[in-house]
């Protein structure tokens, strides 16, 4: 076969990146029979320096701006005539950023990893855009993988996609990802400025991650329910204006540390120190922080929205992400009462474990092979 990839997310790091870069990369070396084109749409790169996709497959730079791709496949459901070549040489395309073209003999199986934007549409002004870039989407796909068993809920009852056309193949675990000797974690954390003991937030300071809600928990422990530990946020500090005010507001500033983005050979060590991990979104397609804490040893205090249910898989404790009584309590919780702790990292190590990138390449292996011997068709 002969498969395009949207290749842009291999080169950044964050986001949708860290599940398309170790998924194409995994799935590449798993399948030699197969041939691949990396393909980089103009929006993701912007000059001509070598970009280190070369060594896993061919690359070739589409130099037309998004918005006339989107355009033509769009607006006129036709072959872009620039690089017709390309598209007319593929079996299959698998698209990994929302966008996909017409093709004028295979197939395109794209990857769904939330509808954040139609759940909680307060969050996002660019909704309807979404929503139809989206339903532009599965219009052209032969079949959609979805990250988790709610985005494929979400896309059944919100869009009205045929249950039948959705695949779910979960995330892996990065190699990386396991508990972390002492002396490790004792230096990353004195880097950081970290004393003590802490909990720990990793992931963006967007509204939607609800970090606001963790403040005021968190300030509560401290000043009501005598948590001595002190607060950890790691992640960049975009698209966080609202969080990062609130935070300077809260009384209890001083116990907090903010890290912003941090490498990621550093974050086995913070999540091993950690005496818990939170993460309070208000909903998720499926939640890699938790994902990684587990199979760094660490308990979960999460949200019970969205996906992050499904991942903890009954491995963490699961609190109402509007609710930061509760969340303080299990906070406090899970600081103080030691074999709690010693259970909830057993079970997350447990739970960790049934991920595997591996796995996630050969299902997605398995599944290109049947849209392309024409397993698949739209419904």
């Amino acid at each position: 076969m002969r498969i395009g990839i949207d290749a842009g997310p291999l080169l950044g790091q964050g986001g949708i990146s860290r599940y398309v870069a170790p998924l194409v990369r995994t799935l590449l070396s798993a399948d030699p029979a197969s041939e691949y084109r990396l393909v980089l749409r103009q929006g993701w790169r912007r000059q001509d320096a070598p970009c280190g996709l070369e060594a896993l497959a061919p690359v070739v730079t589409v130099r037309v701006p998004d918005r006339m791709l989107s355009f033509w496949w769009d607006r006129l459901a036709r072959t872009l005539p620039v690089y017709r070549d390309l598209w007319r040489n593929l079996d299959l395309f698998l698209a990994t950023c929302l966008m996909a073209p017409v093709l004028p003999a295979g197939r395109v199986v794209s990857i769904v990893y939330d509808l954040i934007p139609l759940r909680l549409p307060e969050f996002f002004p660019e909704r309807d855009r979404f929503r139809h870039r989206l339903e532009s989407l599965i219009e052209r796909s032969a079949v959609l993988v979805a990250i988790s068993h709610q985005t494929r809920a979400d896309l059944v009852e919100l869009l009205g996609v045929d249950p039948l056309r959705v695949r779910v193949i979960y995330p892996g675990r990065g190699e990386s990802l396991h508990p972390a000797p002492p002396d490790a974690t004792a230096e990353v954390a004195a880097r950081y400025g970290i004393q003590g003991q802490y909990i720990l937030y990793v992931g963006s300071l967007g509204p939607h991650k609800n970090v606001s809600t963790l403040l005021r928990a968190y300030e509560r422990a401290r000043l009501q329910d005598g948590l001595a530990a002190k607060l950890v946020l790691v992640g960049s500090r975009r698209w966080g204006e609202a969080t990062l005010s609130a935070l300077e507001s809260v009384r209890v500033r001083s116990d907090i540390v903010l890290t912003g983005a941090v490498p990621a050979a550093d974050l086995p060590p913070l999540y091993s120190g950690a005496a818990c991990f939170v993460f309070p979104s208000q909903y998720e397609g499926f939640g890699l922080p938790v994902l990684e804490a587990m199979a760094c040893g660490t308990p979960v205090i999460a949200s019970n929205a969205g996906a992050l249910p499904e991942v903890a898989g009954g491995a963490g404790l699961l609190v109402d992400p509007e609710d930061p009584e509760r969340l303080a309590a299990a906070m406090c919780q899970l600081a103080t009462d030691q074999q709690l702790r010693a259970d909830l990292a057993a079970r997350g190590l447990s739970r960790a474990a049934d991920f595997s990138w591996a796995r996630s390449a050969h299902d997605l292996l398995t599944l290109l092979r049947e849209v392309g011997e024409g397993g698949h068709s739209r419904a």
